[in-house]
């Protein structure tokens, strides 16, 4: 499977030291060299955690000008240009990205979009975990904005 990751998805597990938990559901997560920089320029221990992983690759967009383009047309961040730009360059069956602006343009464009949110459903789904509120209270422990509505939807669908 191409799973190919926007920034907020790994920053906001690594920074609660939960960053294997993206390769235990994914196997390998490619990620833009925009990402990557936003990524490694991030708080605390977040750019440690992503230089022990072998399993997230780091590629280069091929067309730099249709991410460019992408983020003059729609003033989304790089690292989201980059993404969406990735993701339809290879092909992904999967593109991580919570940005609701992002989310919306990468499903205008056809591609099948998840979040960390959706990742941890899928995670619990796989026993990976064993419940959904633990990781959703600890993010929000460390600073990750979950409104109350999305809590509370994430805990329905992961019956808890």
């Amino acid at each position: 499977m191409i799973v190919v990751s926007d920034t907020t998805p790994i920053s906001e597990i690594a920074k609660i030291g939960r960053l294997t938990l993206l390769r235990d559901v994914y196997q390998r997560v490619i990620i833009p060299q925009e990402v990557y920089d936003e990524v490694m320029a991030g708080p605390g221990s977040i750019p440690a955690a992503m230089r022990s992983v072998s399993w997230i690759e780091v590629l280069t967009v091929s067309d730099a000008n249709k991410m460019l383009a992408l983020h003059l047309s729609t003033r989304l961040g790089l690292g989201e240009c980059a993404a969406i730009t990735l993701a339809e360059e290879m092909g992904a069956e999967r593109l991580l990205i919570d940005d609701r602006a992002g989310r919306r343009e990468a499903m205008a464009r056809g591609l099948p979009v998840t979040g960390t949110i959706g990742t941890l459903l899928v995670a619990k789904q796989l026993g990976i975990i064993a419940n959904v509120r633990d990781v959703l209270d600890d993010l929000r422990a460390h600073g990750t904005r979950i409104s109350e509505g999305l809590y509370r939807d994430a805990l329905a669908a992961a019956s808890e």
